[in-house]
């Protein structure tokens, strides 16, 4: 249900001038999947900025959180409780499940009627029930899509089917769908969409500039040699273990090396235990000295500025894969996984080093190659800044963004819509 202070409906009145020149009132609302200002809502939040010159926007989030507090700078929020996409575990879960996505398509349904927006934002696929009630009370939506749905770390059949169901929902009821990659968009190209985009989600300067030193000194990381990072919510499919393991064989070659791995794990028991059991590897490896759990850090760029190779070990299908682009950004070489979306964002040998996921030994291989060749990091750091600059630009981003809005209701203020199949470079 959704939940949270009521917000006076004054505060939903915008005015603006349309194209003829009228006073008229425009409400953008927002539809978030986490209370984290991580992942997709920091990926499009510099998009959906503008949208607030010109409109009221007003934000559902799961909880309060940094999310919420991001997006209070752009607009109204509303703390909302519905269930992100989950998979019924079994034939005796089916009906508590309709019954909830049910109740959610419900509550979506009464806020949209509260608050009378013209144009809706999901940024996710995984709120359906955000969309289905969008389509139900004829409101214009665009989708932004994050995820990689059809393919999981671990999926049974009936949870296969669950996700491509959901891509077919999402491609059959958003009147826009926004992907953050190629590789994402894929998922929804053989199918009859009306406006589907590639938009790369784009960097900044608040990445670089970091105290490198400060960070390391805090940390107990002066002496490491190398240090190298792993950044992102402490879970299975990141594959922190994967780094774990490469540690003895590193520090045969290197004694001096540090690891550490920034992010904390998700309130969820399986997270939780999972976070033990990487105290519990480090033991049993005999490398616990040489790892430091250092939580959520902010600022980031003093983590950048402390690392001199950032490594993503992830396991699961990397929908864009963000931490590459802004450690090169911040002038720290890559090692990464090759899942998902990695090779499209950065290329093997030319912007990062890549292994195949799971194998710590190709892991460790690629991280002594690198921290043995000065010129090799210099020239992965020197072409990735260059390719962030030719592809993932927040302008263009942002730019490519309003576009698709400013079609979208175009479209419905014409009744047409359009079938657009393209990206942005």
């Amino acid at each position: 249900m959704i939940a949270g202070s009521s917000v006076p409906r004054s505060a939903y009145r915008v005015a603006s001038v349309n194209d003829r020149g009228r006073q008229h009132t425009r409400r953008t609302l927002v539809v978030l999947h986490s209370e984290a200002a991580a992942g997709p809502p920091q990926h499009v939040f510099s998009w959906l900025s503008p949208l607030a010159e010109r409109s009221c926007v007003i934000t559902v989030v799961p909880g309060p959180g940094s999310a919420a507090a991001l997006y209070e700078t752009i607009g109204a929020t509303r703390v909302a409780r519905f269930d992100a996409l989950t998979y019924p575990d079994g034939v005796r879960a089916v009906g508590p499940y309709a019954a909830r996505f049910a109740a959610d398509i419900l509550a979506f349904s009464r806020l949209v009627r509260q608050v009378r927006p013209d144009l809706i934002v999901v940024v996710t696929a995984s709120v359906p029930a955000a969309l289905v009630a969008a389509r139900l009370q004829r409101v214009p939506t665009v989708v932004f899509v994050g995820e990689i749905l059809a393919k999981r770390l671990v999926m049974s059949r009936g949870r296969s089917l669950a996700a491509a169901g959901t891509v077919r929902v999402t491609a059959a009821l958003a009147d826009a769908v926004v992907c953050c990659s190629e590789t994402v968009a894929q998922q929804f190209a053989p199918m009859r969409t009306r406006l589907l985009r590639t938009i790369y989600p784009g960097v900044n300067g608040t990445y670089t500039g970091g105290d490198g030193a400060r960070f390391r000194l805090l940390h107990g990381l002066s002496e490491a040699d190398p240090c190298i990072a792993v950044i992102g919510n402490i879970t299975r499919a990141r594959g922190q273990d994967v780094v774990i393991r490469a540690l003895p064989r590193l520090r045969e070659e290197l004694p001096g090396v540090r690891c550490v791995i920034a992010g904390v794990p998700h309130p969820r028991a399986g997270d939780l235990a999972y976070r033990q059991e990487l105290e519990t590897l480090a033991r049993r490896l005999g490398v616990e000295d040489a790892i430091v759990f250092v939580g959520l850090v902010d600022p980031i760029a003093d983590l950048y500025a402390a690392a001199d190779i950032v490594v993503n070990p992830a396991r699961f299908n990397e929908a864009f894969g963000r931490v590459a682009i802004e450690a090169i950004t911040a002038g720290c070489p890559v090692v990464a996984a090759c899942v998902g979306a990695t090779p499209e964002i950065v290329r093997d040998g030319k912007e990062a080093l890549l292994f195949a996921a799971e194998d710590h030994e190709a892991l460790a291989a690629a991280v002594l190659r690198l921290w043995r060749d000065g010129a090799l990091r210099e020239e992965l750091v020197r072409n990735g800044r260059q390719r962030v600059a030719a592809k993932f630009s927040e302008e263009v981003a942002v730019e490519a963004f309003g576009d698709v809005v400013e079609r979208v209701r175009a479209s419905r203020d014409t009744g047409r819509t359009a079938r657009v199949l393209g990206d942005v470079r």
